[in-house]
């Protein structure tokens, strides 16, 4: 082919996008109750008279300094031993950030801390737990004793939100003309698109000591999932006497309660399903007369069994399963690990795990396990 003449237009274009955000914070204290922190809420039902004296530890720049000399100093021997090779992929960096939580709880403490990953837990430690006995529960509400839990006397909260994405465009395309010497024309038109797209998110939550989650089952009785107030609540979830900072079921959701004594108030963990063994829906299990895999007319707990919610101004409601038009609950549930959060990405809880409740007519609803944040 030989050119006499041409005419071609050429035109390219290209764009790239990169965007790497990360938010990290670390909240600790000490004493029975968890402290309002800057930025949050304070409890709806908090008042002067109620709000114990806290003692607050705060760690100075030179406090801080030199827990980064020991994490240098242990760089050798840091929290990655001769079983490095079992545990997760991981940066030198962020063993550097584990290592340094782990000595800020043994500073905290004065108790030694091991961090291990969950990952390498075994199936045999992990079906190795004893069986969970049909609850009495009635009895630690009516004789006012509760189990044996303990306050730590501390609390800390991790939490770690990192993302990055990038993407990138090109476009090019060519038209013309062109006359050869033998006196062909031709023309042309060519396009050509590229495109690559890539995101990664790394979410890392820690609590240690009093910040610790409770697990409670919430009734969806007119949402189709739960959701949590950002506002906090003073209730004993876990059952030792000393008022827990917790968010509520949100309006549409409230949490299934067994209100033993008759008194027409849910008193503390005791009355809920799952703050005391870590799991709801086996606790109601125990419940289930007939063993047919489902909690309806056919138990003596179905009639007793309330939904606790509150009104728009705060205030308890307990309403029977019948009023919300709730005929059974099933048993059976599936892993639905999913987190709550504010807008500024602190956490109120997460879904663990999910399940279902049918309605008198014919429609089914959701009945979940949620970990609340304490």
């Amino acid at each position: 082919m030989r050119i006499a003449s041409s005419s071609v237009s050429l035109y390219g274009k290209s764009s790239s996008v990169e965007i790497h955000t990360k938010e990290e914070s670390l909240k600790m204290w000490t004493g029975n109750t968890r402290p309002v922190f800057e930025g949050e809420k304070p409890p709806a039902s908090a008042g002067a008279a109620d709000s114990p004296v806290e003692d607050f530890l705060q760690l100075s720049e030179e406090g801080r300094q030199a827990l980064e000399k020991q994490i240098a100093e242990s760089a050798a021997c840091g929290i990655c031993t001769k079983d490095d090779d079992d545990l997760l992929e991981i940066s030198d960096k962020d063993k550097q950030k584990i290592y340094l939580l782990q000595r800020m709880i043994e500073t905290l403490t004065g108790k030694k801390f091991k961090f291990v990953i969950p990952k390498k837990v075994g199936e045999g430690r992990r079906n190795s737990g004893h069986s969970m006995e049909r609850m009495n529960i009635g009895r630690f509400v009516q004789t006012g004793q509760a189990p044996a839990a303990q306050r730590q006397g501390w609390g800390l909260e991790y939490d770690l939100h990192e993302v990055h994405y990038e993407k990138q465009d090109m476009s090019f395309s060519a038209n013309g003309s062109v006359k050869t010497a033998d006196g062909r024309e031709i023309n042309f038109g060519l396009e050509l698109n590229m495109s690559r797209e890539f995101a990664s998110r790394l979410d890392v939550s820690i609590r240690a000591g009093d910040a610790v989650v409770k697990d409670p089952l919430v009734v969806n009785f007119a949402n189709s999932t739960a959701a949590l107030t950002n506002d906090k609540y003073s209730f004993d979830i876990d059952s030792d006497g000393i008022p827990d900072q917790i968010s509520f079921a949100a309006a549409g959701s409230g949490f299934l309660a067994f209100d033993v004594n008759n008194d027409g108030t849910i008193n503390n963990g005791l009355e809920l399903f799952g703050p005391q063994s870590g799991n709801g829906f086996s606790e109601l299990a125990q419940y289930d007369d007939d063993n047919n895999g489902w909690i309806d007319e056919n138990d003596e707990i179905y009639d007793k069994l309330r939904i606790w919610t509150k009104d728009e101004n705060g205030e308890d409601q307990l309403f029977a399963l019948g009023v919300k038009g709730i005929g059974a609950i099933y048993l059976g549930n599936a892993s639905t690990a999913f987190d709550l959060k504010t807008s500024n990405k602190d956490t109120l809880g997460s879904i663990a795990r999910s399940g279902i409740f049918l309605r008198e007519n014919g429609t089914a609803g959701t009945i979940q396990h949620v970990d609340l944040v304490v």
